[in-house]
């Protein structure tokens, strides 16, 4: 009987004795970012495997783009077809009826072109989607011959 305990006890010490190093192999291992994000991997399909309940597998996530509108009229009785609304960079309408209404993003950078007329011009944003927060409806713009930012669209964040 003693001779089973001794067997016992030296099992059990080896099992922890091989438990720890694999516990300090494991953290020295899990210093590696590239390593830590690939067992991260391994954790989550094993998780995926072992749970087989009523569960809704998330294969990926993708942020909705959010849309709005913005309309800017030319405080002017002319149409000025020369003189553009840039978005993000890209001549996307001009003035030719005196009013642009585009659709925008949260992120795009709006600005008035008016290089090819040499005056003074005034607009104004006469409405907007409720979602921008850095524009308001009655703002106005002077333009001198040439390129005015409106600014960067930012939209509320939800609560």
């Amino acid at each position: 009987m003693n001779r089973f305990f001794r067997k016992l006890e030296r099992f059990f010490v080896n099992l922890l004795l091989i438990t720890l190093i694999v516990i300090i192999s494991f953290q020295i291992i899990m210093r590696d970012e590239s390593t830590y994000q690939h067992i991260k991997k391994l954790e989550y399909t094993v998780k995926g495997l072992l749970n087989t309940g009523n569960t809704v597998e998330v294969t990926s996530i993708k942020e909705m783009e959010r849309k709005a509108y913005l309309t800017i009229d030319l405080l002017h009785d002319y149409s000025l077809p020369q003189v553009y609304l840039v978005q993000n960079g890209l001549r996307v309408a001009d003035f030719s009826d005196g009013v642009v209404k585009i659709e925008v993003n949260s992120g795009d950078l709006i600005s008035i072109d008016a290089t090819l007329l040499k005056k003074t011009l005034w607009f104004e944003i006469t409405s907007l989607s409720a979602s921008i927060s850095n524009l308001k409806p009655g703002q106005q713009f002077r333009v001198s011959g040439d390129i005015k930012s409106l600014g960067v669209i930012e939209f509320y964040n939800k609560i």
